[in-house]
């Protein structure tokens, strides 16, 4: 990531409306974190 300044320390909420085998969730908090994201949980509408 170009700019990992803009996410260091940050606490990031990933919304999702559908929850199925939560693949992309985990992928994409990974990403996340490995960018520097302090922290990152997800909220899904539906299961």
């Amino acid at each position: 990531m170009e700019n990992k300044e803009v996410l260091e320390s940050k606490e990031i909420l990933l919304v999702d409306d559908i929850y199925t085998t939560g693949a992309t969730l985990h992928l994409a908090a990974e990403a996340l974190v490995k960018a520097g994201a302090k922290s990152v949980v997800s909220l899904t509408v539906f299961r």
